[in-house]
């Protein structure tokens, strides 16, 4: 656990919203239900030739210092090689003037569409999903700032006895309503990560990505995020 308390001191010092929970490749089983919490941050922003500023500048609104983001996920099993999650987060922001606090939930479907089991006992997963997300954000006596975000993620996952490695990536479009007179902001963005997750049973999960915008691959966020599964069916 000791790397796990390494991660969370990393993100402690700067966050950026994600959009993909964390979870395996593989779906949850039928009639199943699984719940964890994940905590994310930024180790990382900004174009690596701008040194020490590049590593301070890891918010979406760059008007405070950030926290990390706090999630809290569940996923059920709806069907065999089917799964449906729903995501609650929570963002914010100390001594931000506009966006102090970001809250959002998350929906996301994932289906496998491939699975293969070696003579060695490892097995390949591939899936893909969809989700949507819708968040707002402000301060009180502020007009609210409002963002949507709906995105493909693409998995593939080496399961070994008790534990999975996970690869996946994701295409992002998100659209943010500012308030007047400012216009709408929409952006595609691109994410890829790598994690290792404990199964049977499930367990910790550790997760380290790349978050940007494709025109300005350079510039991206590194996402290091870490969690806890448990299954309750």
């Amino acid at each position: 656990m000791k790397g796990v308390g390494f991660l969370l001191l990393l993100g402690a010092a700067s966050g950026c919203a994600t959009i993909t929970p964390m979870q395996t490749a593989s779906v949850v089983d039928p009639g199943k239900l699984r719940l964890s919490g994940q905590l994310a941050g930024a180790g990382f922003c900004g174009d690596f030739r701008s040194g020490l500023v590049g590593a301070i500048s890891c918010s979406d609104y760059p008007d405070g210092f950030p926290i990390p983001e706090l999630r809290v996920n569940g996923r059920y099993g709806a069907a065999h090689g089917f799964d449906v999650g729903l995501s609650l987060q929570a963002y914010g922001q100390i001594q931000a003037p506009q966006r102090t606090l970001q809250v959002g939930a998350t929906l996301d479907v994932k289906r496998e569409l491939l699975r293969v089991k070696t003579d060695s006992g490892l097995v390949h997963v591939v899936s893909a999903g969809l989700l949507g997300s819708a968040s707002v954000s402000g301060r009180l006596k502020e007009t609210a700032w409002s963002q949507f975000e709906w995105g493909v993620p693409v998995f593939y996952g080496l399961q070994f006895a008790h534990f999975e490695l996970v690869a996946n990536a994701t295409l992002i479009a998100r659209h943010v309503a500012i308030p007047p007179p400012s216009p709408t902001v929409d952006t595609v963005r691109v994410s890829f990560a790598l994690g290792l997750y404990r199964r049977d049973p499930s367990g910790f999960g550790v997760q380290v990505g790349w978050l940007a915008e494709p025109a300005k691959f350079s510039t991206g966020a590194i996402m290091l995020s870490a969690g806890w599964f448990f299954d309750v069916l």
